[in-house]
């Protein structure tokens, strides 16, 4: 159960801190949130591990990793966000909300894990009803015949993410998941600093307290979902911590709910309440 637990761990901190972000995005756009979250981020992450005693040795044969994990997240991310921008987002965020399940097969094939029957079944009706929670079907009959310019980017963006939770499991296998969190926000600061230079992105004009907390809330709850992520990963199958974390693009929905008074489609309560069966599944599956 311990795994689970962790994977949705991971799945509340990257939900929350996506929501931050796109409040945060709103404000001084998605190059400079980005930035701005890993900086704040990794020091509040480095400072806390130092308060605590338990700052990692860092090793140079885990640097390689850390940098593969902050190219392929931060590529990864960026291409999702242009799917979304070409749309139709009602096809795009349900293809996406798959990438837990190529996390899963790139684990089984290349790290060995075995799952038994009844794993299998409910890691299986999970996806299922994660797909259905992130999707409005009525809106994606509509899109039928259309043209989908935003598809293509969004399997692209999918096998990215998938590949990012993979890259993650193998590399906590090998190395401190503590260390590998730490390097690999370094890392991703470092690149989105050098695109920020590249592209000659504009200073923000927004520094307002709130938008400075929004920062520091998205820096903190991405952190915890990795450190939750990789703790999982120690302590059992990686598969079924990234099936737990496959539940984060579901909770956009659960928020939307609570404070913005939205109401779902009736095929989203139905793939929350599968999500939700499911998990409980996979936690009693021997």
């Amino acid at each position: 159960m311990t795994p689970l637990l962790f994977g949705v761990g991971a799945a509340l901190g990257w939900g929350i801190g996506d929501y931050a972000g796109a409040l945060s995005s709103r404000r001084i756009g998605v190059l400079w949130t980005s930035l701005g979250m890993q900086i704040l981020g990794t020091a509040l992450y480095a400072a806390g591990l130092a308060l605590i005693g338990q700052f990692p040795t860092i090793t140079t044969a885990a640097i390689p990793w850390a940098i593969a994990l902050a190219a392929i997240g931060s590529s990864a991310l960026f291409v999702f966000y242009k799917a979304l921008a070409l749309g139709p987002i009602a096809v795009v965020s349900p293809v996406s909300a798959s990438y837990a399940a190529v996390t899963v097969i790139l684990v089984v094939v290349f790290l060995g894990e075995r799952l038994s029957a009844a794993q299998i079944v409910a890691i299986s009706v999970t996806f299922v009803g994660i797909v259905l929670a992130s999707s409005d079907l009525r809106a994606i009959v509509q899109t039928l015949g259309r043209p989908l310019p935003g598809i293509r980017l969004a399997f692209v963006a999918t096998l990215g993410f998938g590949m990012y939770g993979a890259a993650l499991a193998a590399a906590t296998r090998e190395h401190d998941g503590l260390e590998l969190v730490l390097l690999a926000r370094i890392a991703s600061a470092a690149l989105l600093a050098a695109a920020v230079v590249a592209t000659r992105a504009a200073v923000p004009t927004d520094r307002r307290p709130a938008t400075l907390g929004l920062l520091v809330l998205i820096g903190i709850f991405d952190t915890a979902a990795n450190v939750s992520f990789v703790l999982g990963v120690e302590a059992g199958y990686a598969s079924i911590v990234a099936t737990g974390s496959g539940l984060y693009p579901v909770l956009p929905a659960f928020l939307a709910i609570l404070f913005l008074g939205e109401r779902l489609v009736p095929n989203q309560y139905l793939g929350i309440a599968i999500t939700v069966a499911g998990l409980v599944a996979l936690g009693l599956s021997p």
